[in-house]
């Protein structure tokens, strides 16, 4: 065989490294799937982000941030959902409130200290970022209560797929 025939096969092997394929995600380091319903009034979900070499990164969360109304069981109205990165100075939040605590300015003015407002829709996403970290927090399946209180006001019951990245490093200079 001549020596240039090794040449082109030896350059076919380079271009594709299976590892790295653009717009495809990196697989989550930690991913949850996590139902609240209406009478779980403790709903309260932590999970930790580590390495696969069990290295701490951080934590992430889904709790309750506001109920409606009076009585048992609670009426949640808003959720909050966190993500703390040990190298970062503070932990992120945004609150997930339902139309009507999205849209009532006495409950803006509750939860707007807590973090941003994000109206629960179906299917909508929400991120959160940190120094080093990425999560992202999707509305699987939302439903409504209904009864005495006003229209769209309290969960009977949201589902939510929470996923952590760690973000990629900056390229080498």
């Amino acid at each position: 065989t001549p020596a240039g025939t090794h040449a082109p096969a030896a350059v076919l092997e380079i271009p594709e490294r299976p590892e790295v394929r653009p717009g495809v995600p990196e697989p989550p380091l930690s991913q949850h799937r996590v139902t609240y319903k209406l009478g779980d009034d403790a709903f309260d979900l932590s999970f930790p982000i580590e390495l696969p070499s069990g290295e701490f990164l951080g934590e992430y969360g889904v709790a309750i941030s506001e109920t409606i109304g009076v009585g048992d069981p609670a009426k949640v109205t808003a959720f909050e959902v966190w993500l703390f990165d040990k190298n970062d100075i503070k932990t992120v939040t945004r609150v997930l409130a339902s139309e009507h605590a999205y849209r009532d300015p006495a409950l803006q003015a509750r939860l707007r200290p807590k973090g941003d407002l994000v109206l629960a829709t179906p299917g909508g996403r929400i991120e959160l970022e940190t120094r080093d970290l990425r999560l992202e927090a999707r509305v699987v399946e939302m439903e409504y209560g209904t009864g005495a209180l006003p229209p769209n006001s309290f969960f009977n019951r949201l589902t939510l797929e929470l996923a952590a990245w760690r973000k990629a490093a900056p390229p080498e200079a």
